[in-house]
């Protein structure tokens, strides 16, 4: 059986960004022990569900703590969490088990506890060296701190560090993001532990206090054309220092890959456990529930044996398409669906083909194994995208090598439209 990469969503935030519609909260951190209790049930509890189905005991080759701000638990409540996941599940012994971390919500202490208890990969949200810029995303922390942060977690053992950068904000120049590159690079120069560098281009999403801003005139829409410029630049000046791009978005050291979202990326099958986290497993995909109050109830209320349902069919869809939530439904009672998943549906074949297609163009390097897609679903990729692969090669958007089909160069910069046709 394949194995699982595990997902567990922490949704505590210290102070909202402007610019992030993530589901995290900074009104809640009453509820944090609650909540960590709860994720420990689920964990179980999905643990419970496949054995109640006569599956073998999943195993799981990377964890993933995403939030939020992962960093805020303590020692001790990582320490459960990793321990519900030891018990439930088959981790493997050179599992990659990361958690994002905020500049600033680390201490020495904190880092050498964690490292302990078998994290050994940092996902640093930096996003900037300049100070205006900090300030307009709404972050905390200033760059000194980010590289405090480096110092001390390579003094606690860790040698697995990626930084998050983003690019194409209100008013920036390509100068201004040079100065990022130049500043992150240099720090990276000085800390081998750095492995990993993620880019993100910024989108103003609806609801952010940054959607705000820009209907009232407070500051003025991103230019896509400097954005494009700021992705080239970091391109070249990231492949000087070492690191390969591996991934539209995504720059590593040989070897370094980020293991748990290449398994997103090959359209492989994972555990998302939390609010609001979403999960691939056993032929669904699926959501939990999104509010954390409501999610602690789901738990409390459902112990994993009440859950562990055998046999139990999944709600069908109703017409028109809509599928029934699980409130609608008599609860999940299969692996992987827990008491606290809101809504789910079987994945078919051409979801399935689709999914695989958007995902595994986004690998650089590897992109689309066509003989693997054709053992997976037992048809040609050419025979079910005939007329969308023709037309981008057409364009030199694709191309092909050693029996895969990847992005050209143009490709990468227009990858949305490529993506587009496969859905």
């Amino acid at each position: 059986m394949t194995p699982y990469a595990l997902y567990l969503h922490i949704p505590f935030c210290r102070q909202r960004c402007s610019y992030c519609d993530f589901n995290t909260y900074t009104t809640l951190n009453d509820l944090q022990p609650a909540y960590v209790a709860a994720l420990a049930a689920e964990i179980r509890q999905v643990g419970a569900l496949a054995a109640a189905a006569g599956e073998p005991r999943p195993a799981v080759r990377t964890v993933f703590f995403g939030g939020g701000t992962p960093s805020l638990l303590t020692p001790a409540q990582v320490g459960d969490l990793l321990g519900a996941a030891r018990a439930a599940f088959t981790l493997d012994g050179d599992a990659e088990i990361t958690m994002e971390a905020n500049p600033g919500t680390v201490s020495a202490e904190w880092l050498a506890a964690v490292r302990g208890l078998g994290v050994n990969r940092l996902s640093f949200g930096v996003q900037s060296a300049l100070p205006g810029e900090l300030a307009l995303l709404g972050r905390a922390h200033d760059f000194a701190a980010a590289g405090e942060a480096v110092d001390m977690a390579t003094a606690a053992g860790f040698d697995n560090l990626n930084l998050d950068l983003i690019y194409g904000l209100p008013g920036q120049s390509v100068a201004d993001w040079g100065q990022t590159l130049a500043a992150v690079l240099s720090l990276a120069e000085s800390a081998p532990a750095i492995t990993h560098i993620s880019l993100y281009c910024l989108t103003i999403e609806p609801g952010t206090p940054m959607q705000r801003w820009l209907h009232n005139g407070t500051i003025l829409a991103p230019d896509p054309d400097t954005a494009a410029d700021q992705y080239e630049l970091a391109g070249r000046e990231l492949a000087a220092a070492g690191f390969g791009h591996y991934e539209i978005s995504n720059w590593a050291r040989p070897g370094r890959e980020c293991r748990h979202n290449v398994v997103y990326w090959r359209n492989e099958p994972y555990l998302g456990l939390g609010a609001g986290a979403h999960g691939l497993a056993g032929g669904y995909r699926y959501q939990v529930v999104r509010q954390p109050r409501a999610y602690v109830r789901r738990m409390e209320e459902r112990p994993p044996t009440a859950a562990a349902t055998p046999g139990r069919r999944p709600p069908p869809r109703r017409r028109g398409g809509r599928q029934r939530s699980l409130a609608e439904a008599a609860g999940p009672g299969r692996f992987p669906l827990s008491a606290a998943v809101a809504a789910y549906h079987r994945v078919d074949a051409t979801e399935a083909m689709s999914d695989t297609a958007i995902t595994q163009l986004r690998l650089l390097d590897e992109g689309l194994d066509m003989a693997g897609f054709a053992t997976r679903f037992g048809r040609p990729f050419d025979d079910v995208y005939a007329n969308e692969v023709r037309q981008l090669e057409e364009w030199q958007l694709l191309h092909r090598r050693d029996g895969r089909l990847l992005l050209t160069e143009r490709g990468r910069f227009l990858s949305n439209q490529v993506f587009y046709r496969f859905v």
